[in-house]
């Protein structure tokens, strides 16, 4: 090796520095279309145009080229060859660019030419040639430059208006401009020169706009606009109808209509300056849109200024087709700001392009019809005087109507000069609300109106409540009874609500708690119908059952009267209201302010008061008179019992009373009894006379309630099918309210704060002197089994009312709490905040299995032993049998009754245990009794001590190698030694065997290959007793079989000249040859070596040959040329399985080719070889311009060969080391 000399240093020096700059970016890419900016992309490779696949194409794609064109904002990036024409090649494909590179080169994408596309999947680009906002938080935020004369240019703020922003956020699809409180900044251009523009608000683009050269001080324009995700109607009748469609990520796409209501209709409405939203339409109603379905599952409040800021899944993110298009109808000409609802309000127009007011100086009930007939809100309300919705400062208009018109566009519109009062309008509406199939105009099946659409009610929780609404709602009177299961037929077409939950004033339906129109689990024949009196009311009482006596006659309701008012007429407004008994007939209940009425005389054996004879009756003056009252006792009662909430049950229909009888009464019917008479919830039933057999009527069909029902009416009654009641059954409930002791609100009965009564006064305890064993008083009197816990410290939340100590006088015993119950409590000094509870835990026993530790599951609840149903049992259920039991870990939990059918009640059934809790009845389950099953499912577990999982290990790792021996290892405790371990494998069916004696078994994997990837665990089979019992499966490990291939090193030789401006950076003559060697230390031969050009996208392949201990290739070029420099790389491949591995690419190489270069001759007489060692540093970047950038370099090349004295020790100090190798 030796060093050149000064001049020559000079001379290749010269050519290295003038070459740098003149590396300009050669014309390789274009738009083939109507503009410089718009067209179908084409590449230039291999000295031929060619077109690019819109496989992945995208935005971000888009961006790239619009920046690498100089032309300012992508639009929109085109797919299915929107710009037809392409032909021959196809260059590109799979490109999938970040957004950010420079070129479109440089984007990560398939080899060139290497495709799979035809030219009906051209890719296209949309840009702006002559507008870009830039340095902004987002594409509809920051600098304004606009491309004007052929450069682009800073637009200053000077005389910057807000017409010039507005025509700028609408050619960017960006909305309208925001408000801002200061203007923001994006930073300066400073390298542009600045203009001044002129817009009038209404041109299309900004190249419409006046610009003139501005050569002050120019601070840059700005502008943030409201929204990046314009909307669009399309296919509609105007230009406020159509399929809904939202601009993002460069494209239009249109809206799921899952969730797709009149408040998402508002938004859109409202933000495409379109009045009022009529109507939502589903199924493509307008037509399938063609592109992306960009929007699911909005949830708009109908506040929102923009669609695109309701709650929604993700752009992109649906599970719809275009057959699921939404689209809406708005007013487009009219509508009704700052009402009370959609059908009242200011009335507005639109006319010439804006919106204005009409006035009141030629309004009549002519234009007040055609505006309600056209928003759909039925007729104007009767007096308008008392609505006054405000005024506004928008132009006023006159209207005149002739004739039967049905829009206020058919009218005629005049422009007010000067100022006028604007017009508020209340129509009346459709109502929302309707009664089918029933048997008079007060019955039926309920539907509700939304969106246009007639849908019916649910009946999930649907209750009396829910029907006092509808009767109200319908001017029906009372609610006599609320009907589930499609008592009147099932409906069509949607179900609107679900789980209503009214209280029970409210005036509409639709205005209860959760009464909002959307998704529902139901069916229609879970339709929910009412029972109204129709032509009796009891208004202002405290139930159904009770208040002012009203009747409907002659179209309007009128009060009766309290003259000759008694228990006869009574009698009979109970009986007619299915209300069982007159309790009281005299009272008040709030004073009418009717002045007329009815007088009533009775005999007390009519069905209905209209069948009573009626006078009429006038108050003369103010002369005061009493309205008739009543309080009924209702449809059920309990009698026999030691109070009112508890007993044998009775009920009234049909004008009499009876018993129930009690083979199908279950917890479900006693609930629903004890919450009608408010008695709290079921405690305890009863099938037997323990109450008495009654003297009058048997009810023998069976009542279905499933315990969500207000009132026993409303549960299913049905005869028996398969026998007839055995009357000597009689229904019988204890309520909670009839007990000494509660716990409330626990998440069952058995837990909760503990609260003992009074008279009919509940009270909290203390929880000073608060301990376990009082707590076991508690749960015993519940028959709830053993307190678990005592709490203190309100754990269940705070009581209200009276606090009592928890003295021993009282707590002791059983007896002593009933006797305090009776004498009363001592209060105690302490607040709420000292509230005590108690968790109780019924008692489990395991029935029919061989030992205590082993069988059927049974819980003992209110002094009766019941089973536990096997819907959702596993073993988290099971360890917390067996914990509780004291038999250590279950094994196994066992289902369909395998100890036999237990009897009497199923207690607990979808137990979900986390594994944890200390008793069974701690886990989530529905409720004591609450099942859908039979005792053919009865649960049962399988315990064993304290048994483990067996454990496993991988040798040498969960990571190895293709050809590695891997030994897995099935261990369990030494307790358990004798047995058989089974290797299992998630995946597919492997499995291997080993019986064990030391309680650990090895299984061995002598060449590992990728069949063997996948999830191992081990399982373990031991007999206890002649009966194989199955340790839980053992925690999974991972085994990963993989090939790592050692990355290969990278040299070079050449016969003649060659320049090393560093280790790994080299020039070589041109017409020379040169060698490069690949190499690699491997244990898998037999592979492939691929040299890769990276600046050329160029890759040679060669088979590796064995030398010594090394894989090698050599390859060889001869005559070089341009074409061979670049950046060079190893790559070592082996192909195994159908499977092709490759190691990490060698070190960088650069290769640059010099036509210039001397030539030497070694002082031997050869060649001289220098393997260039290996570095990572970057090459000089050779292009398809180097025969320009030659003929620039050799133009320009100076003579003088001398330099500086100190040339030589800089740029060695910036390429050292510098030689020239021959």
């Amino acid at each position: 090796m030796s060093f050149i000399s000064a001049g020559n240093f000079l001379f290749h020096l010269s050519i290295g520095l003038l070459s740098l700059p003149l590396l300009t970016e050669c014309d390789k890419i274009r738009l083939v279309g109507p503009s410089r900016c718009s067209g179908r992309l084409e590449v230039f490779h291999r000295d031929n145009w060619g077109t690019v696949c819109d496989d992945h194409w995208s935005i971000a794609n888009a961006e790239v080229v619009c920046r690498e064109l100089d032309c300012g904002m992508v639009y929109d990036a085109k797919k299915g060859g929107s710009f037809p024409g392409g032909r021959d090649n196809i260059w590109m494909d799979d490109v999938q660019c970040i957004g950010n590179e420079s070129s479109i080169f440089d984007c990560p994408q398939n080899q060139l030419g290497d495709n799979n596309c035809d030219h009906s999947e051209d890719a296209g680009v949309t840009c702006s040639d002559h507008l870009r906002v830039v340095n902004g938080s987002s594409r509809c935020s920051g600098r304004v430059e606009v491309y004007h004369e052929n450069n682009w240019k800073r637009v200053c703020h000077s005389d910057w208006t807000k017409g010039n922003t507005d025509v700028v956020c609408r050619e960017i699809n960006c909305g309208a401009p925001a408000t801002q409180a200061e203007m923001l900044y994006f930073g300066e251009a400073h390298n542009l020169r600045g203009v001044k523009a002129n817009c009038g608000g209404n041109e299309t683009s900004v190249s419409q706009c006046k610009f003139q050269e501005f050569n002050e001080t120019c601070v840059d324009a700005t502008v943030v606009c409201t929204s990046g995700k314009p909307l669009r109607l399309m296919n509609g009748t105007n230009r406020c109808s159509g399929r809904v469609e939202i601009y993002h990520n460069g494209q239009w796409g249109s809206i799921c209509d899952d969730g797709w209501e009149m408040q998402e209709a508002d938004v859109v409405c409202r933000e495409m300056n379109c009045g009022t939203a009529l109507s939502v339409k589903y199924k493509s109603f307008f037509g399938r849109g063609q592109e992306d379905i960009w929007l699911d599952d909005l949830q708009c409040t109908g506040e929102e200024k923009f669609l695109a800021d309701c709650p929604n899944r993700g752009f992109g993110s649906h599970d719809c087709d275009h057959n699921e298009d939404a689209g809406v109808i708005c007013s487009e000409s009219i509508r009704l700001p700052s009402g009370t609802n959609r059908c009242s309000g200011r009335v507005e127009v639109f006319n010439n392009g804006q919106w204005g007011k009409i006035c009141d100086s030629n309004w009549h009930k002519e234009e007040a019809a055609a505006v309600c007939q056209e928003l759909g809100c039925g007729l104007p309300r009767e007096s308008q005087e008392t609505f006054n919705f405000g005024d506004s400062d928008l132009k006023g208009y006159t209207t005149s109507c002739v004739g039967n018109v049905s829009t206020i566009s058919q009218c005629t519109l005049q422009e007010v000069t000067g100022t006028c009062k604007g017009v508020s309008l209340a129509c009346a509406g459709i109502s929302p609300l309707r009664l089918v199939n029933g048997t008079d105009r007060c019955s039926g099946r309920v539907e509700v109106l939304h969106n246009d659409q007639w849908g019916t009610v649910c009946d999930d929780q649907w209750d009396i409540k829910d029907a006092q609404v509808v009767c109200r709602a319908m001017d029906c009177g009372t609610a006599k009874t609320a009907k589930t299961h499609a008592f009147f037929g099932q409906g069509h077409e949607h179900i609107w609500l679900d789980n209503v939950g009214c209280v029970g004033n409210e005036s509409l339906l639709l205005d209860c708690p959760r009464a909002v129109p959307g998704p529902n689990d139901c069916n229609h024949g879970e339709d929910a119908g009412v029972v109204c009196s129709a032509d009796i009311r009891l208004v202002s009482g405290t139930n159904q059952c009770s208040g002012r006596v009203e009747i409907y006659h002659d179209g309007r309701w009128a009060p009766a009267y309290k003259v000759n008012w008694g228990i006869n007429e009574a009698k009979v407004v109970c009986r007619e209201m299915n209300c069982g008994d007159p309790v009281k007939f005299s009272g008040s209940y709030d004073e009418g302010r009717y002045r007329s009425g009815y007088r009533f005389t009775c005999n007390g054996r009519e069905s209905s008061l209209t069948r009573c004879v009626r006078r009429e009756y006038i108050r003369a003056g103010n002369v005061r008179i009493e309205q008739a009252t009543v309080e009924c006792s209702g449809n059920v009662r309990l009698t026999g019992g030691s109070s009112s909430c508890s007993g044998r049950v009775e009920f009234f229909d049909k004008n009499q009373w009876g018993t129930v009888c009690g083979e199908a009464w279950d917890e479900n019917d006693a609930d629903v009894v004890c919450r009608q008479l408010d008695c709290g919830r079921s405690h305890k039933i009863t099938t037997t006379t323990q109450y008495g057999t009654g003297t009058g009527h048997t009810w023998t069909d069976q009542i279905e309630c499933d315990g969500t029902e207000s009132t026993l009416s409303q549960c299913t009654q049905r005869p028996f099918t398969t026998r007839t009641c055995n009357t000597t059954s009689v229904a019988g409930v204890v309520c909670t309210e009839a007990m000494e002791v509660r716990l409330a609100n626990g998440k069952d009965a058995c837990s909760g704060r503990v609260e003992v009564r009074h008279g009919n006064t509940w009270q909290t305890v203390c929880d000073t002197d608060w301990t376990l064993n009082k707590a076991m008083v508690v749960c015993e009197k519940m028959e709830c089994g053993h307190a678990m816990n005592a709490s203190r410290g309100a754990q269940f939340g705070q009581g209200s009312g009276l606090v009592v100590e928890a003295s021993n006088s009282c707590f002791e015993s059983v007896t002593s709490l009933q006797q305090c119950n009776i004498n009363g409590f001592r209060k105690a000094t302490c607040g709420h905040e000292h509230d005590a509870g108690a968790l109780c835990a019924a008692r489990v026993q395991l029935v029919g299995g061989s030992g205590e530790c082993s069988g059927r599951v049974e819980v003992l609840h209110k002094g009766q032993w019941g089973t536990v149903c096997d819907d959702s049992w596993g073993m988290s259920d099971a360890m917390v049998v067996c914990r509780q039991l004291g038999c250590g870990l279950a094994v196994s939990a066992p289902t369909g009754a395998t100890y036999g059918r237990g009897t009497g009640p199923i207690w607990l059934d979808n137990v979900a245990c986390r594994g944890n809790e200390s008793a069974i009845t701690h886990c989530t389950h529905p409720g004591y009794g609450k099942h859908n099953c039979g005792h053919g499912e009865d649960a049962g577990v399988i315990c064993l001590g304290a048994v483990q999982k067996p454990n496993i290990t991988l040798s040498p790792g969960p990571e190895v190698n293709f050809g590695d021996t891997v030994k897995i290892t099935c261990s369990v405790g030494k307790e358990y030694l004798v047995g058989t371990f089974f290797l299992k494998r998630s995946q597919g069916s492997f499995e291997m065997t080993k019986s064990s004696e030391l309680g650990a078994e090895t299984f061995t994997l002598p060449t590992v290959n990728f069949s063997h990837n996948g999830s191992y665990f081990c399982e373990y089979k031991k007999t206890f007793s002649g009966q194989v019992i199955v340790f839980p499966r053992g925690d999974t490990a991972e085994l990963y079989v993989t090939m790592k291939l050692e990355k290969p090193t990278i040299s070079l030789e050449s016969s003649a000249a060659m320049v090393v401006y560093s280790p790994v950076k080299v020039s070589v003559a041109q017409g020379s040859s040169m060698s490069v060697t690949c190499s690699v230390y491997s244990r898998y031969p037999g592979g492939y070596f691929y040299l890769t050009n990276s600046i050329k996208s160029t890759t040679q392949t060669m088979p590796a040959v064995a030398k010594s201990v090394f894989l090698v290739a050599h390859f060889n070029f001869s005559a070089i040329d341009y074409k061979s420099q670049g950046e060079y790389n190893c790559v070592y491949g082996f192909n195994v399985s159908s499977k092709t591995f490759g190691s990490a690419p060698s070190k960088s190489l650069h290769v640059t080719v010099d036509a210039t270069m001397v030539q030497f001759i070694n002082r031997f007489g050869g060649t001289m070889k220098q393997d260039v060692v290996e570095r990572s540093n970057g090459g000089l970047y050779g292009r398809d311009c180097s025969n320009q950038v030659i003929e620039q370099a050799e133009s320009r090349r100076v003579a003088d060969a001398r330099a500086p004295e100190n040339l030589a020790g800089r740029m060695t100090y910036d390429f050292e080391p510098l030689v020239v190798l021959g």
